[in-house]
């Protein structure tokens, strides 16, 4: 399967803002999260980082 953790850098700490993450929609600064089982989240910031192989998506604070 294809599914990422995201996470939210700041600085040099890590919080994890989901887990099972299949699809990710960018608007307006923000990032819509949506999981395998049909979770949704929401959050503002922008994709800093997507690791495939790791399955990671990292998100740091939107600037704009």
């Amino acid at each position: 399967m294809c599914e990422s953790k995201v996470v939210f850098r700041k600085g040099d700490s890590e919080e994890l803002l989901m887990e099972d993450v299949v699809r990710v929609e960018v608007e307006n600064g923000k990032l819509k999260l949506y999981g395998l089982l049909g979770e949704y989240k929401e959050v503002e910031g922008k994709i800093a980082l997507m690791d495939m192989r790791s399955h990671k998506i990292v998100v740091v604070p939107y600037e704009g």
